[in-house]
């Protein structure tokens, strides 16, 4: 008997081991994917470093390949403005989606009600594009920009780009995308607060909309910001839908929201079949895709940080 158990116990002890091992093994591998590709965009882009300063490619607007000039300000700049107002558009929409959600619908209706944002957030970002391009872009252009023309007559707001592909058509349709994840990830979080804070918030008197203010939305605050982080993440590096509705055929600065713009995405993407024959524009698109890397990267290490404190704190 001694003999059988001390067998079994010498097979688990392998088991968790092996399991160990795996797990570790497992871990390491996806960080060396993420160093190889941070390592293999940095050497492809090495070259274009060598003959230019980091300052004068990130921040020149020239982009003309037959001259060896690769500024990405434009592109960049395209990127974070797009981004920019698709958050200032999302967020306010989702985190009230959030409370509704979780606070004020019943929650049969509510579980159903996630399901399609659940749905939502599975689509393919082609499938938003053509949204885009079929609902987006005429409302912008028959509707939105005339209306903000005339009431609104300022440099934010005015552009001879009257197409409609712009950064307001990019940033409608990259919100109506990024919102899913925040819908999802802020209603968990405002759930987890504990149900006793409500009680006592409600015994001293407050109203229901006090209370979510006041204490719900305070405890919630870290997660809610963490999910607003995450479709930053998201946002900032979608290419399909930004390609198809931003005016991505046009290289310019875009200063008003009714400007073209032209992310790094969509750089990457449109020219990256002409690089092959010439090493500087080769290294100009990889290190494009370093700065979009970067930029990704940490803005998901910061949300994932916010992430991983409050679910300390609530162990």
């Amino acid at each position: 008997m001694d003999g059988g158990f001390s067998g079994k116990l010498k097979k688990r002890r392998l088991l968790n081991r092996g399991a160990r091992i795996v797990s570790r093994f497992m871990s390491l591998s996806v960080f060396s994917v993420f160093a190889l590709i941070f390592l293999m965009l940095f050497w492809e882009s090495f070259p274009l470093i060598l003959k230019k300063s980091v300052s004068d490619i990130l921040f020149s607007t020239a982009w003309m390949p037959h001259r060896s000039d690769y500024g990405l300000y434009r592109f960049i700049i395209g990127s974070l403005y797009t981004t920019a107002l698709a958050l200032v558009i999302a967020v306010p929409l989702s985190v009230l989606t959030a409370i509704f959600l979780s606070e004020y619908l019943p929650t049969k209706m509510a579980m159903h009600t996630k399901m399609v944002f659940d749905v939502l957030s599975g689509v393919s970002p082609v499938i938003f594009g053509v949204w885009g391009i079929i609902v987006i872009v005429p409302m912008v252009r028959e509707y939105i920009q005339p209306f903000c023309a005339e009431h609104f007559p300022c440099a934010l707001f005015s552009s001879d780009n009257v197409s409609g592909f712009s950064v307001l058509s990019g940033a409608l349709v990259l919100a109506l995308m990024t919102s899913p994840l925040i819908v999802s990830i802020s209603e968990e979080v405002i759930k987890a607060v504990p149900f006793e804070m409500r009680q006592a918030s409600m015994a001293l008197g407050a109203t229901k909309w006090e209370m979510i203010k006041k204490v719900i939305l305070r405890k919630a605050a870290p997660g809610i910001v963490a999910a607003i982080i995450l479709g930053l993440s998201r946002t900032i590096g979608e290419t399909m839908a930004v390609l198809m509705v931003a005016g991505c055929h046009i290289r310019q600065t875009p200063f008003s929201i009714f400007d073209p713009a032209y992310p790094l995405p969509a750089l990457i993407a449109n020219t990256f079949g002409e690089t092959m024959s010439i090493p500087l524009y080769k290294s100009a698109i990889f290190l494009a895709a370093f700065v979009l890397l970067i930029l990704t990267a940490l803005s998901n290490l910061i949300g994932w940080s916010i992430l991983v404190r409050i679910e300390e704190e609530k162990a």
